[in-house]
């Protein structure tokens, strides 16, 4: 592995253990085995690379949700496979998503106005597939991307209950994903009946 993908590795495991108060330099280097100036070589601080490491993360989600879709899937499907795709992500590499979506706001640096633009791509996707149902039916939504952040907060709310392990252990994971994402996308399938 080379050095600076080690780096990130090291820090991303120390930045959800201890979070980013307590994430020096000097401990990444002694965890890493490498001096602290090889750290240096790669990124000029603490801040830089903790924006590598959001960066890094939500490419991998971005990838993650847009390989499964299909072109020729319906607006239903297209969001159920995204819907499955995005806890789906979250449960299998909880480190990245904690990055991405739990590190608390007050312990991160000022994240530059153009990276916002990664994070904002993930949501316009959702809000086109929303956009497109809506327009061809049969989804029932007057604000598309007001939508596509509803959407995440249901999807973020049954992937953290099963990563911070608050999910009754009575009910299956597996299952309680698959019904959580049917009841969250039958929410925005109109439930008019024809006159």
């Amino acid at each position: 592995m080379p050095l600076r993908e080690d780096i990130l590795e090291v820090s991303r495991t120390i930045l959800v253990k201890d979070g980013f108060g307590k994430m020096s330099m000097r401990k990444i280097a002694k965890h890493a085995g490498v001096s602290a100036t090889s750290i240096y070589l790669h990124f000029q601080n603490k801040d830089e690379l903790l924006l590598a490491l959001i960066e890094s993360s939500i490419a991998k989600l971005a990838l993650a949700l847009e390989k499964n879709l299909s072109d020729s899937d319906d607006s239903i499907t297209k969001l159920e496979k995204i819907a499955q795709a995005f806890v789906e992500f979250a449960l299998n590499n909880p480190q990245e998503y904690e990055i991405i979506y739990m590190v608390r706001p007050e312990e991160m640096p000022k994240f530059p106005k153009e990276k916002f633009q990664q994070v904002r791509k993930i949501y316009e996707l959702l809000a086109d597939i929303i956009r497109e149902g809506s327009s061809k039916g049969p989804l029932s939504v007057d604000k598309p991307l007001m939508s596509a952040y509803t959407l995440w907060a249901q999807l973020h709310g049954v992937a953290s209950v099963i990563i911070s392990k608050r999910l009754d252990t009575r009910i299956p994971t597996g299952e309680f994903v698959s019904q959580a994402v049917e009841h969250i996308i039958q929410g925005f399938i109109s439930q008019k009946t024809p006159a």
